[in-house]
């Protein structure tokens, strides 16, 4: 910043969570839609110093600022889902996504026939950025090359099925490392880019060391789909939590995981091994009811989706409502949580040089929340694009 007269917004009396600590007296300064500086509030400051016809002053009366939220395994939002393959249908998602405090976000595939993924694929190529939506940011395609004895709520009928060209925007392939399409897999996604991710799988301690060693540096929604640790067959689980170099995706919405469990995998990885996920569904936001995944009917009952068997299929909860049990009910400090919804996805994928903190000369996307970190208010490159009353009622 080379002087004040380059403002044109200032967030005061907020409280500014950074990666590894929160700071209050500190004023958010914007210009042009990206952060100039995070500064020291002069002594009683009402913003008086910056006041001109060009700025605007936003008092956030003590409330929270946290970055918005990047969210690298969403099926969907809103009532729509990226497998609906319609342009319309990934506008949407990406409009309600925004409502919920997601800014970016992975649209994420299932396992389907080649020809009906990549029509999930190709819509994102005719995805048109606006503010009032969260960012597209590429795809997670999950299956369809995973375990058939491990597949969760994906359809049988596909899996798993060889690779294919022309897959443009995967930035996350999850695969099961132990069956005999992994090898095409591994090859394919690394041609192509995509960071490698195990899942929906039964791969021995060996086989997951082996896939490591190839690449594998992710883990999809850890615990889930894939077999618990045993004392003398430690598995996919047991190599992942060992290796240092392995990130591990948690879904925190009260349903997939005790929390007794998510404290035990943070206190074994540390909060910069680890990404915060939704696995949301487009049930998320909506009431309950009946839903399509993947081709199957899914129930959204009391906060729980599942199918017709009683499978968990999904999450109808939003990725800011694992933020809040992380620090509600495990106990952990409001910096570490939002940390592994924002900064530490924005590293895996390399977008951390524009979003992921609140730091000079990052975009100014991020959301207001209150004490109880109930969502007030994002703002997307420095315009505020959704707010709501401290009764949850979203306005214009």
């Amino acid at each position: 910043m080379k002087g004040r007269d380059i403002v044109d917004t200032v967030v005061l009396n907020a409280r500014i969570v950074l990666p590894d600590r929160i700071l209050t007296d500190y004023l958010l300064l914007i210009q042009d839609g990206c952060i100039v500086g995070v500064l020291p509030a002069p002594g009683n400051c009402s913003g008086d110093s910056y006041d001109s016809a060009e700025t605007t002053i936003c008092d956030f009366a003590g409330d929270f600022v946290v970055p918005g939220l990047i969210d690298l395994h969403v099926h969907g939002c809103g009532g729509a889902d990226t497998m609906d393959a319609e342009s319309a249908a990934l506008d949407r998602m990406a409009a309600a996504l925004l409502q919920q405090g997601t800014t970016a976000f992975l649209a994420t595939t299932m396992s389907a026939a080649n020809d009906r993924i990549q029509a999930a694929l190709s819509v994102g190529a005719q995805f048109r950025q606006r503010d009032y939506k969260a960012e597209l940011l590429g795809f997670h395609m999950e299956g369809p090359c995973i375990s058939p004895s491990f597949r969760g709520a994906q359809k049988p009928a596909a899996i798993p099925a060889p690779p294919f060209p022309g897959a443009g925007g995967v930035k996350i392939v999850t695969l099961a490392p132990e069956i005999p399409e992994a090898d095409a897999y591994i090859d394919w996604a690394n041609s192509v880019g995509a960071l490698l991710a195990a899942g929906h799988s039964g791969a021995s301690y060996e086989e997951m060391k082996m896939a490591i060693s190839r690449g594998v540096l992710l883990v999809t929604h850890s615990f889930n789909a894939m077999p618990g640790i045993h004392h003398r067959l430690p598995g996919l689980l047991t190599a992942a939590l060992l290796d240092p170099c392995v990130t591990i995706e948690l879904i925190a919405d009260g349903v997939h995981i005790h929390p007794a469990v998510l404290e035990l995998a943070l206190r074994l990885k540390g909060p910069d091994q680890v990404v915060l996920v939704s696995d949301g569904t487009r049930a998320v936001g909506m009431p309950d009811g009946e839903f399509e995944l993947g081709g199957q009917k899914t129930y959204l009952k009391a906060g729980r989706m599942t199918l017709t068997d009683g499978t968990i299929a999904g999450s109808a909860a939003p990725l800011l409502a694992g933020v809040r049990l992380l620090t509600e009910i495990v106990g952990r400090p409001l910096y570490e949580a939002v940390r592994m919804a924002t900064l530490n996805p924005a590293r895996l994928l390399k977008v951390d040089g524009r979003m992921g903190s609140l730091e000079a000369g990052k975009e100014a996307t991020f959301l207001r929340l209150s004490p109880e970190l109930a969502l007030i208010e994002t703002w997307v490159r420095g315009k505020k694009q959704i707010r709501y009353d401290r009764g949850g009622i979203i306005h214009d």
